[in-house]
C-alpha cells in the first residue's frame, strides 16, 4: 500500500470446515467462523473490514463490508451476511484510524451447504 508498506501483510483467512478436508471449496455450515491472522499488524490498526459475497455467475457480485473493530479478529458467516446455501467469497483488510487500509487479502472461498 502506498505510504504505508507495513499494512500490506497477509491476513489468513478462515473458516471451520465441515466434512472432507481435501475439498477445494470448504464446505461449511452457516454457523461459519471467519477468522484471521493478526500476527502482522501494527499497533495502529483500528478496525478490519470484511467483504463477503456469494458467486453465483453475475458479472458485477453484490458485495457487502461488515465493520470490526480491533483487537477482534475472528466474525460469524451470519454476521457479515453468509447466511445462504451457496458459494461464497470473503476478504479481509486492515485499517487505521484516519481511514488508511491495507489492500484486500486474497479471496477466501468457501461453500455455505446448510443452514
Amino acid at each position: 500500500m502506498k505510504g504505508h508498506p507495513w499494512l500490506s501483510f497477509v491476513i489468513l483467512v478462515v473458516v471451520c470446515v465441515v466434512g472432507s478436508a481435501g475439498a477445494v471449496t470448504p464446505v461449511v455450515k452457516s454457523t461459519c467462523m471467519i477468522s484471521w491472522d493478526p500476527s502482522g499488524d501494527h499497533p495502529g490498526i483500528t478496525e478490519y473490514r470484511i467483504t463477503v459475497w456469494m458467486v453465483n455467475g453475475q458479472r458485477t457480485p453484490q458485495k457487502t463490508t461488515h465493520v470490526v473493530k480491533a483487537p477482534t479478529t475472528q466474525v460469524s458467516c451470519k454476521e457479515v451476511g453468509a447466511n445462504k446455501i451457496g458459494h461464497w467469497q470473503a476478504t479481509v483488510q486492515a485499517c487505521l484510524n484516519d481511514g488508511t487500509c491495507s489492500e484486500a487479502s486474497k479471496p477466501l472461498s468457501f461453500k455455505v451447504a446448510e443452514k
